[in-house]
């Protein structure tokens, strides 16, 4: 999901309010499910004063790299969370061509999702996810440390449905996984660090990949972020 289109909005928290809120729930980071890439220092000093800051990690033995990013977004965390969680809501603010949950409740845990992306110059992208919610971590930090992440299936032989007609029309990633994580600061102000690792498979130049997928994350940010403004599909908790 690097993919996406972006306005900012300034933080309205200060350097030591972040840090003394990341200090406060440092122990809450290993009950995270998957393994995300590691955020300097200066990166969240960046995020205090407004500013996206944005990467890439290696993964031994991978081309494709980790994209990631972090911004505090002026909104509740539990507003936010639903947004993430809105996977029809995200099609009016993104590039994905079409959705569809194909088993499992949307909005909740365990849904299995299929995504299509149109892509210019090169053949469009489609591929099939599992999102899971950090139930444990949400109860553990009474609502205030969140996290989703998604990983992509092999769709071999899989029932696609109404999805079949878009799954024709392009060629499925490698794989594509990735997660977002949420710290509420002061109830009214959300830290987000979201990640993705993808390789679109085909004959993209992982130069190429890895610049689409650092280029999308701010844009990936402020969509869910507009995507909360206008009131999502997904209940608020």
């Amino acid at each position: 999901m690097w993919w996406i289109i972006i306005t900012l909005t300034a933080s309205a928290v200060t350097p030591e309010e972040l840090n003394k809120r990341l200090e406060d729930v440092k122990a809450f980071r290993s009950s995270r499910l998957v393994q995300a890439p590691k955020i300097s220092p200066e990166e969240y000093k960046k995020a205090a004063k407004g500013d996206v800051p944005t990467g890439l990690s290696a993964v031994p033995g991978y081309s494709a790299k980790k994209a990631y990013g972090l911004q505090i977004v002026n909104m509740p965390i539990g507003k936010l969370f639903a947004a993430v969680n809105d996977d029809m809501g995200k099609l009016e603010h993104t590039r994905l061509g079409y959705a569809k949950v194909l088993s499992g409740t949307p909005c909740e845990s365990g849904r299995r999702v299929f995504q299509y992306l149109p892509l210019p110059m090169v053949s469009n992208r489609w591929w099939v996810s599992d999102f899971t919610v950090n139930e444990e971590l949400i109860r553990s930090s009474n609502g205030r440390v969140r996290e989703v992440t998604w990983e992509s299936v092999d769709p071999a032989g899989m029932a696609l449905g109404d999805a079949q007609v878009w799954a024709d029309k392009g060629i499925p990633v490698t794989f594509n996984k990735g997660s977002w994580f949420l710290i509420d600061i002061d109830g009214s102000a959300t830290l987000v660090e979201y990640f993705a690792w993808s390789d679109p498979g085909g004959y993209l130049p992982s130069s190429l990949t890895n610049s689409m997928a650092a280029g999308g994350i701010k844009s990936t940010i402020d969509a869910v972020r507009k995507v909360a403004e206008e009131g999502t599909r997904c209940p608020i908790q």
